[in-house]
């Protein structure tokens, strides 16, 4: 069946005018069957993306899991610097870095720790000291060296900050 022409003007009789009725409703009854079946097959095609990407996410997370499995392992040795595992840690101003001689880190043979202090205050260290034979370093925050500064009281557990001039510090002991 095809689309009768009706001139401008004209008059058309009942039956052609139902053949062209009859004509534009297989028509839009065809593209309507194309765009069902145009929106079912992308409908499928979203569907086998998203099981795609789902399947990649679970893939990408199992290689996170097991990258972050083999760096863990990594830092755990590569924390060895000469045969000493090192152990860090930061909060603030205040800091520590810890050697030990085995990989449980069990055995510490060495301790750096540092951090800020006000004029006459105690320092309390974030890891206390074996023992009192250790080195305690001063500095003023504008980075002089202060003249005359030393410590007090010192034991394994910290120091007072008593300083000949008044003024905040930076500290550093290093020892066992």
């Amino acid at each position: 069946m095809a689309l009768t022409e009706i001139e401008y003007g004209s008059l058309a009789s009942s039956e052609v005018m139902n053949n062209n009725f009859e004509y534009l409703d297989e028509k839009i009854s065809d593209v309507s069957e194309n765009l069902t079946s145009t929106v079912a097959t992308i409908n499928s095609n979203l569907a086998t993306i998203n099981s795609s990407m789902a399947s990649m996410s679970d893939e990408l997370n199992q290689a996170i899991e097991d990258l972050d499995s083999d760096l863990t392992e990594a830092a755990e040795e590569s924390f060895s610097i000469n045969g000493l595992y090192v152990t860090t840690y930061t909060n603030g101003t205040s800091w520590y870095r810890e050697y030990f001689s085995n990989k449980e880190k069990t055995t510490r043979v060495w301790i750096e720790q540092g951090g800020q202090a006000w004029q006459n205050s105690y320092v309390t260290y974030i890891k206390p000291m074996s023992n009192t034979n250790y080195t305690i370093q001063v500095q003023d925050i504008n980075n002089s060296y202060i003249e005359g500064a030393k410590p007090q009281n010192f034991s394994t557990a910290g120091f007072t900050s008593s300083f000949r001039y008044g003024c905040n510090v930076r500290w550093y002991v290093a020892g066992v």
